[in-house]
């Protein structure tokens, strides 16, 4: 089966135990993620109904089980509001109480899952919690947009005026797309709100340890999470995994998704199509090749990441300092794509081919910061050391891609 190859697929599949998630453009990978079959791990942006353990005063937290024996740090910072099912707040959080929490943070290293006591609920536009009044934007819209939406959104008597006294509203990146039709963002509002306001009342009803919210599996947040347009198909080889994808579909028609396939071919699997293990192993490889010759070398280490430009097998008959600079240009292109692609963040520093030219310099600077002003993940462009290297922060939003496909790489 021949399937052309020239424009954006997103191909959902089963690999080694996880189900897998990549963002295609014919055969350059965008994206991947990795995530373990649904089991009872799975915890992230989860609503339980807990028990607290124990209170400890001076770290100001308390530790909450959220199943017998499966602990939560829970900061008191995050339960000023909490909901207690067994009796009234009187200001104090003790021990055995049982209250409502969400998941926000995975286990980390040594770390238990951390949780709140502030539920929120997030759509395609927009982030509705419980607990915290206020409208905060997306760092990534525009001033322009930012004011546009404020204008509308935060007037007296507006459209919001009956949630801001109890939610608190981020509005994301999305909502840009809206331009001055924000109707969708309203009623998004509206149901999250309604959402919450139902976990609640059914959350008094229920017995500790009960589950009020189990979130979507990740593959399916994405669908939600990606800009109209962000692709032309969604292709899987699984029937399951199709099923989950159309009824995801049916239930959010406003999200407006690409056409939905399931693969079926005998002679070619879905990945050996897409060349999955290939397109993985050289996403998680320390040496990327630009087309000029040139490569990056990409080493993360616990405090930082570092990424170093070199010419490799460049050769052009142009001065050497064009040279550098037509590879320290292709090179930023290629390093807005692997930060994306391998979800690195912290603080990333560039080391681009020494150009003494300062106009070659300002270019290239204005090309990166442009570059990565199209994350979807804030990322900050700070400046250049003394020492010449570049310095970059990224917001984490997810485990690095080397930790997705460690154990089964």
């Amino acid at each position: 089966m021949k399937t052309r190859m020239n424009d954006r697929k997103y191909i959902v599949l089963r690999r080694g135990g996880q189900i897998v998630s990549l963002l295609f453009d014919g055969s350059r990978l965008l994206s991947a993620h990795a995530e373990e079959e649904r089991t009872e791990d799975s915890l992230l942006g989860n609503i339980y109904v807990a028990r607290v353990k124990n209170v400890v005063k001076n770290i100001h937290a308390a530790f909450v089980e959220i199943a017998p024996g499966r602990n939560c740090f829970l900061d008191l910072q995050e339960a000023r509001k909490p909901v207690l099912l067994n009796r009234s707040y009187d200001g104090r959080l003790l021990a055995e109480d049982e209250i409502i929490v969400q998941v926000y943070k995975e286990a980390s290293k040594n770390k238990p899952p951390a949780v709140t006591c502030a539920l929120s609920l997030d759509g395609k536009y927009c982030v509705v919690t419980k607990g915290k009044p206020g409208i905060a934007y997306s760092a990534k819209l525009s001033a322009k947009t930012k004011a546009c939406l404020a204008g509308e959104l935060e007037k007296p008597e507006g459209p919001l005026e009956k949630y801001r006294k109890d939610y608190g509203m981020i509005i994301r990146t999305n909502a840009k797309e809206l331009e001055t039709e924000l109707m969708p963002l309203i009623q998004e509002i509206a149901e999250l709100s309604g959402r919450l306001e139902q976990i609640f009342q059914n959350g008094v009803h229920r017995t500790c340890y009960s589950v009020l919210l189990q979130k979507p599996s990740r593959y399916l947040q994405k669908l939600r999470d990606f800009q109209n347009g962000w692709c032309d198909e969604i292709i899987t080889d699984e029937e399951d995994l199709y099923r989950n994808i159309l009824h995801f579909a049916e239930e959010h028609p406003d999200f407006h998704l690409p056409g939905i396939r399931l693969y079926q071919d005998s002679q070619l699997s879905l990945a050996k199509l897409y060349a999955v293990e290939t397109r993985l192993k050289e996403a998680l490889e320390k040496k990327v090749w630009l087309r000029s010759g040139g490569y990056l070398l990409i080493e993360p280490t616990e405090a930082l990441t570092v990424i170093d430009v070199n010419t490799g097998k460049v050769t052009s008959k142009k001065d050497v300092q064009e040279n550098h600079f037509q590879t320290n240009m292709e090179a930023a292109e290629e390093i807005a794509r692997q930060l994306s692609l391998r979800n690195l963040s912290g603080i990333i520093i560039i080391d681009f081919i020494n150009m003494p030219k300062e106009e070659y310099r300002k270019m290239l600077m204005e090309h990166l910061g442009e570059l990565l002003r199209k994350d979807t993940v804030k990322t900050t462009l700070i400046d250049i050391t003394a020492l010449g290297l570049v310095e970059i922060t990224r917001m984490k939003t997810d485990k690095p891609l080397s930790e997705q496909f460690m154990r089964h790489s």
